[in-house]
């Protein structure tokens, strides 16, 4: 297999969430900004397939993938980082959870970005 898919569980952290959210929104609305935070990440091996908000106050479920040889702790590394979904701020808790798809008949949950 080329890479790994997690499904990440960010919480907020408390008090965190409303700064967390005018960043991000930011982030988003800069066309330009985003494009490169996307192709960086995807340098590092790193590739966001969903962001799924259930409330303003979370939790956040992600599916990520990252490039064959990125270790879980590697991931994590990057996921609890400054260029992760943290945006800087440490603002979130997050628990990765690597998808195996032995057990899924090798199907993975997106097309991968890495081959």
């Amino acid at each position: 297999m080329a890479s790994t898919f997690f499904i990440v569980h960010h919480q907020f952290k408390p008090g965190k969430a409303a700064a967390w959210w005018d960043i991000a929104m930011s982030a988003m609305s800069d066309e330009a900004g985003w494009a490169a935070a996307v192709a960086a990440n995807l340098d590092a091996g790193f590739f966001n397939h969903s962001f799924n908000p259930t409330s303003p106050d979370g939790p956040v479920f992600c599916v990520w993938e990252a490039r064959d040889g990125i270790t879980a702790e590697q991931f994590q590394d990057f996921i609890d980082g400054p260029t992760g979904p943290n945006m800087g701020i440490n603002a979130f808790n997050n628990n990765s959870f690597p998808v195996n798809v032995e057990l899924t008949g090798g199907q993975t949950p997106y097309p991968p970005k890495f081959s």
